[in-house]
């Protein structure tokens, strides 16, 4: 699908979080000297073209009474990768699963698949209620998953802007509210979740107007991050992902956590713990059109953010299994 120069403005702001109000399209449009219908059919070709994964409400699963980890299996074998995806993907709650290393036959800077082979290959994102999240996670205890909890967020949610292949980030500060413990939803407030959290085809009033001050106030304090379109990445033309890695000590992780963040190509920015297997701290999401782009784009985030003292590697997404959004309180 080839955009247009203004398209392309309307394709990066619609998603941007949209105006919590009766007709937000209408809201939309006017900035960007165009009109609500004019909108609604671009939003259509969009979809037609496989572009959008859904358009609605993104929640942080932890204001919502969830708990979310990242997990690493090594899975030596074709064989043993098969079964454990197979059991991965199968297990609700699993949003996210790839597997992750370096590609086949790609050689640079003397960088090849073997220097990968110790290494976690198979990952994967679980999320579920707090109150149960460890039973469900040892339902998978059988390939002995490696947990990778965020002990620090240092940036989450993305943009992609295809008028400057980089991204618009938002970056968020967790105060002391957003990390204390959850309050319980109501069952009326369970009921305006489940009710956002799934595609929308009313793009004219996505909104009920009892459910708009719940949704604002949401919104204000970070239980709802946006409610926007959503897209697949692939489609656009971002087709590298890649996780990059670094060995940081703690006592100076925010430092360089902090400049990393700060980087328009980084989509995600963790602190994570140390393993023995895997003793990598500080974690940074990027995507790029080609492996060897995103590898220059790892040296170049090392150098940004002083991290060149330190141990790295960047794994690389080779397949994708699994990528949906988690649908609360089912």
């Amino acid at each position: 699908m080839n955009l247009t120069t203004e398209q392309k403005s309307w394709f990066y702001t619609l998603q941007r979080p949209w105006p919590l109000v009766q007709r937000p399209l209408e809201v939309i449009a006017h900035p960007l000297g165009t009109t609500e219908t004019a909108l609604i059919d671009f939003i259509q070709a969009l979809r037609t073209a496989g572009y959008i994964r859904r358009i609605g409400g993104v929640f942080d699963a932890r204001r919502l009474g969830y708990r979310s980890c990242l997990f690493g299996i090594h899975a030596p074998s074709n064989a043993d990768l098969e079964r454990v995806s197979e059991a991965v993907t199968a297990l609700p709650g699993v949003t996210h699963a790839y597997t992750r290393g370096w590609p086949k036959d790609l050689e640079l800077d003397g960088v090849t698949e073997k220097d990968y082979h110790a290494y976690p290959n198979f990952w994967y994102t679980l999320s579920a209620p707090a109150t149960h999240f460890d039973d469900t996670a040892a339902q998978l205890a059988a390939f002995n998953p490696i947990p990778f909890p965020a002990l620090k967020r240092y940036k989450i949610d993305v943009v992609f802007d295809l008028r400057t292949r980089s991204r618009d980030e938002r970056t968020e500060y967790v105060s002391p509210q957003l990390t204390a413990a959850p309050t319980l939803l109501n069952a009326t407030q369970q009921d305006i979740v489940r009710r956002y959290q799934d595609d929308t085809l009313d793009y004219t009033a996505p909104f009920r107007t009892e459910d708009l001050p719940q949704l604002q106030a949401w919104q204000a304090d970070g239980t709802m991050r946006r409610f926007a379109l959503l897209l697949y990445h692939r489609v656009t033309g971002f087709m590298a992902n890649g996780m990059c890695c670094w060995q940081v000590p703690i006592e100076a992780i925010d430092h360089h956590g902090r400049l990393l963040a700060a980087q328009p190509e980084v989509t995600h920015c963790y602190a994570r713990p140390e393993n023995e297997k895997f003793p990598f701290t500080l974690y940074a999401m990027i995507h790029n059109t080609s492996w060897e782009a995103a590898y220059d784009t790892f040296n170049q985030l090392t150098r940004r953010a002083e991290l060149d003292s330190f141990a790295r590697k960047i794994f690389f997404s080779t397949h994708e299994y699994k990528k949906s959004s988690l649908r609360f309180f089912i």
